[in-house]
């Protein structure tokens, strides 16, 4: 008795290994093309894969419907589920409409579906080729299928990217959901969409209104505006945060942006995961639609909001506008305010090291040299800007540019190439040993063409990034330009002048003790948050 049941366990376990599953998975243009109507993706699949298990007298055990989109194996439950079941063997085999389904995404993920498939020898069945994992020249015509894929999706995916920014350029508005005070419609006679105010505009002019000219704070401001009635649109009230990114915001003032919260990848507890934070080389572009703000209101609300970023302990009052930033160009030592007690005597700056003979002068000198000094840059900026831009593109960044391209289409060639092997391979031209020295040889071009392009395209970056440095600056300079005079404390000053310059060297080798001396006549250099230039 005991021997038949050991028996009737073997041959329903033969019988479980003998079963099949399908796996089904929505990609990007399955997702288009339902919005134009074609019907839904997982079904037509599901029928598709169905009657090629019933051509091939093959049962089913399992369909895996994979219902959410990821790049990554980590963002896709399903498929999840059908690794683990691959591993323990359940399957004999795996039926897709195309080996891309599995794994399109990181090579790290098509590496892990590689090897799962080739350790349980599990095959995988697609309505064009079934896939035997442990055949030498199958396993390579998988994975050169899955980097394809993976070439595929990185294209598809740069002409998503260059379609975004091509709309931000043209000042359209790519998010999904309009922000608050606006709402979302599409752009007639073209394609894209922009803004359009509605009644949540009003509560926007009044926040940044209490903020701006209220003398109020964050904090203050919220409780305002609650006490006002005013709602946000999914909450019944306002929160700190949400008012602090409306006044961040630059839509107000009729700007678009794009990457203002780039996609970061951080390994944290040993996961991956995505995080978001907050991009200073963002774009911002002049939008299609109407500001709620106005720039003067603009820039004293982001002149108020840079004083609260890193604030400064209130142990003391800062009363020096350049607290930190004056250096003494003879010893190297930070400069320091020197007040006195007779009122009638204007405080100095002065080098602290005792055997330093850099002479002192009064701080109001000193700090209106440095503000003269920040519009000098910035007229001599925008006077060269331009030609110097035109210059660098004519002939570096060009020329990298251009090669990087060349290099590109060599690459594509040798892919070409190597598709061609494959086929000359299944054809019978080419024998086993010829197919592998010919891919071999075509896979190194291809390795060589690819490091070469990293190494031009890090060029090509470290070429840019004198020029984007300055073109972020100059705003921030202008700002303060704006309204440096109108701030009231010598720290709004301080806090302000630290967004553009790391630190100011001072030097002054005579007294102006004379009755005609000037008390100028000191030298200083600024130095801006780029590269090491001097202004």
């Amino acid at each position: 008795m005991e021997n038949l049941y050991i028996e009737y366990l073997n041959k329903k376990f033969d019988e479980i290994l003998d079963e099949y599953a399908i796996y089904l998975r929505k990609s990007r243009t399955d997702v288009e093309a339902e919005a134009r109507g074609e019907g839904e993706t997982l079904a037509r699949h599901e029928k598709i894969l169905l009657d090629l298990a019933k051509k091939m007298g093959i049962k089913i055990g399992k369909i895996y419907r994979e219902i959410v989109s990821g790049e990554t194996i980590e963002a896709r439950p399903e498929v999840q589920n059908l690794l683990s079941d691959v591993k323990k063997g359940m399957w004999k085999g795996v039926l897709v409409v195309e080996v891309e389904r599995l794994a399109r995404g990181e090579t790290m993920d098509q590496g892990i579906v590689a090897k799962a498939f080739k350790i349980s020898n599990t095959k995988i069945i697609t309505p064009m080729k079934t896939y035997d994992p442990n055949n030498e020249f199958d396993e390579e015509y998988f994975e050169f299928g899955l980097f394809m894929s993976r070439r595929e999706y990185k294209t598809i995916n740069r002409r998503l990217q260059r379609g975004r920014v091509s709309s931000v350029n043209e000042g359209k508005y790519v998010g999904s959901i309009a922000p608050y005070g606006y709402e979302r419609v599409k752009i007639k006679g073209d394609k894209g969409y922009t803004l359009r105010k509605n009644q949540e505009a009003n509560t926007v002019k009044i926040i940044f209104d209490l903020y701006a000219y209220g003398d109020l704070s964050l904090r203050e401001v919220v409780r305002k505006i609650n006490d006002m009635g005013l709602k946000p649109r999914k909450k019944d009230e306002w929160c700190v945060a949400s008012v602090k990114d409306i006044l961040a915001n630059p839509v107000y003032i009729g700007k678009v942006k794009w990457n203002w919260r780039k996609e970061v990848r951080v390994y944290k507890n040993e996961k991956l995961i995505k995080t978001r934070p907050k991009n200073e080389e963002y774009i911002l572009k002049d939008g299609l639609h109407k500001a709620i703000i106005d720039d003067k209101t603009w820039k004293i609300v982001e002149a108020k909001r840079s004083l609260n970023k890193s604030p400064i302990p209130r142990v003391k009052t800062v009363k020096n506008p350049l607290c930190g930033l004056v250096y003494c160009a003879k010893c190297g030592k930070k400069m320091k305010r020197r007040p006195y007690t007779d009122r009638s005597k204007e405080p100095t700056i002065y080098c602290e090291n005792p055997k330093c003979d850099n002479v002192s002068s009064k701080l109001h000198f000193v700090e209106e040299k440095v503000i003269d000094g920040l519009k000098k840059w910035l007229e001599q900026y925008q006077f060269d800007y331009q030609e110097h831009i035109e210059k660098i593109n004519r002939s570096k960044i060009e020329l990298i540019e251009d090669t990087i391209k060349s290099l590109q289409d060599e690459v594509k060639k040798e892919n070409d190439k190597l598709l061609n092997i494959f086929n000359f391979l299944e054809d019978g031209t080419y024998t086993k040993e010829m197919f592998k020295a010919r891919s071999e040889s075509v896979s190194q071009n291809v390795a060589r063409l690819n490091n070469a392009i990293e190494e031009y395209k890090a060029r090509l970056e470290q070429e840019k990034i004198v020029d984007k440095g300055k073109s972020v600056l100059v705003p921030k300079i202008e700002n303060i330009l704006d309204i440096y005079n109108l701030l009231k404390t010598p720290e709004e000053k301080n806090e302000l002048l630290k967004t553009v310059l790391t630190q100011v060297t001072y030097l002054k080798t005579e007294k102006a003790i004379k009755k005609n001396s000037d008390p100028t006549n000191f030298i200083i250099n600024l130095y801006p948050k780029i590269n090491k230039e001097i202004i």
